[in-house]
């Protein structure tokens, strides 16, 4: 599911459980409100009532045994003039009568009451709340709850009538139609669900564009973040907005640039050394220290023979383009055969095998990339004799040893190079291909960790140019066994 979606449903979600929680809110306590506006109105009504009422005509009208009896008829009277002197606009009695208990059990009883077709004197009063009732009798009482049944709702209240001893001999009652005030109510808390229905339709839609307008930032940015993961570098995002996608914008931009930077430095560090050097430093998890490390090195040099004098007879752009031609190729070789390249050496170029990552075929790559390399030139030198160009001639030398490896230099410039007595040796051996005539030249070193590869021809010992120690070389063929 997308953000969008859960965002839209979120919103809409919150929206309706509010408005839900209002409306419950608004219903309970409307109801709340009603119910003590009438209990305070009755009980106001029954006691004001009870109040005026002669305790002796009650007592009269209440031992009354039929309708027809003058007492009953004087309660009666009496208790209408009360009920039309309480009617009004807002509030409607529906009943009034009187209730009467004998002292020797817990029953309640009609008296008199003042409707049309009143409850036959004497008859027993029926209610849920009786118990309380009577319980409550020396005081104003209001039924807790509304009384639903097949005449209407009702709100029921009683009040004491005294003798003039102030004890009770009877209970005034009072019917409040609530009919029509809960109708009432009702009818407002329907508006109120119609508001609140307009107003959920009103979340809907700010929702809708609320969510539409957080995630087109956000799409926004995942489409950047995507065109950055699959290698553009060169996108930005356009946000400018002053909140947190404004911050996150800016970020992924800086982010941006520092990977354009990185994958620039990449590219060009990728034509100086093998992707071997490149990838340890870019998974290093510190930057490189400039300490290097003794280790087993073959070290190869190459140079172009006779070079000087082929860069006298031609321009020097052209000299310039044939070795780019030359070391590309040669290079390439060197790569292919898990080999480094130290460094460029006029027309010439050093490499080792074994470093920085440990080869126990360093000797084997070694000579099978210098075999490679003549190969290749043999190739290039025939495409530019078709082109009108010099062919040239090449020799490799090769000495396996210990050396020291790392980078050297300062902090602001480093160059990843071998040092020792093994490199001087592997350049006095490529110096010693134009001596013995030969275009590839082994030490013995070299010979003894591939000896089983490749058929080899073995040229005695030398002395090599600078250094006392006579040293055993060997050639190779061009082929591999």
């Amino acid at each position: 599911m997308k953000y969008r979606t859960k965002l839209y449903i979120s919103l809409v979600a919150v929206a309706l459980a509010s408005i839900l929680l209002a409306l419950l809110i608004f219903s309970t306590e409307t109801e709340k409100l009603i119910f003590r506006l009438l209990e305070s109105r009755s009980l106001s009504i029954v006691s004001t009532s009870a109040a005026q009422i002669d305790p002796e005509l009650v007592k009269k009208g209440n031992a009354a045994k039929n309708f027809d009896d003058p007492d009953y008829l004087a309660l009666q009277k009496l208790l209408w003039k009360i009920k039309a002197a309480n009617q009004r606009n807002d509030i409607y009695v529906s009943d009034i009568y009187t209730l009467y208990f004998p002292s020797q059990n817990n029953e309640l009883f009609y008296g008199v009451e003042a409707v049309a077709t009143p409850e036959a004197p004497g008859s027993i009063y029926i209610d849920s709340d009786k118990e309380n009732i009577l319980k409550n009798r020396n005081n104003p009482y209001v039924v807790p709850n509304f009384v639903s049944d097949q005449f209407g709702l009702w709100l029921s209240a009683f009040a004491p009538i005294k003798d003039k001893d102030g004890s009770v001999i009877a209970l005034l009652g009072v019917d409040i139609n609530a009919k029509d005030i809960h109708v009432r109510s009702q009818q407002l808390i329907k508006y109120a669900i119609w508001g609140l229905i307009g107003s959920l339709a009103l979340s809907i839609l700010l929702a809708y564009f609320l969510s539409k307008r957080v995630t087109m930032s956000l799409d926004h940015l995942c489409v950047v973040v995507k065109e950055i993961g699959e290698g553009n570098f060169k996108v930005r995002a356009t946000l400018e907005t002053k909140d947190e996608f404004g911050v996150l914008s800016h970020q992924i931009n800086q982010m941006s640039i520092g990977l354009q930077q990185r994958e620039r430095l990449k590219t060009s560090f990728a034509r100086y050394v093998s992707k071997h050097v490149m990838e340890k430093i870019l998974h290093a998890e510190a930057p490189l220290k400039l300490e290097g490390e003794r280790r087993k090195l073959t070290i190869l040099f190459a140079d172009i023979r006779s070079f000087t004098l082929l860069a006298e007879n031609l321009p020097p752009e052209e000299v310039v383009g044939l070795l780019n031609e030359y070391f590309e190729v040669m290079i390439e070789v060197i790569f292919a055969n898990y080999g480094t390249l130290d460094k460029f050496i006029g027309d010439g170029f050093m490499a080792e095998f074994g470093a920085p990552l440990d080869d126990a075929k360093q000797e084997i790559h070694a000579i099978q990339a210098a075999i490679e390399m003549q190969k290749e030139l043999v190739k290039l030198c025939d495409r530019w004799e078709k082109e009108n160009k010099p062919r040239i001639q090449m020799g490799i030398g090769i000495h396996t040893g210990d050396a020291v490896v790392g980078n050297i230099g300062s902090e602001r410039r480093t160059e990843y190079t071998a040092i020792g007595d093994a490199v001087n040796v592997a350049s006095r051996i490529e110096e010693a291909t134009k001596i013995l005539k030969k275009p590839i030249l082994i030490s013995e070193t070299t010979y003894l960790g591939a000896k089983d590869k490749f058929s080899f021809e073995d040229l005695g010992f030398m002395t090599l140019s600078g250094r006392k120690e006579n040293i055993k070389v060997f050639t190779t063929d061009t082929e591999i066994t």
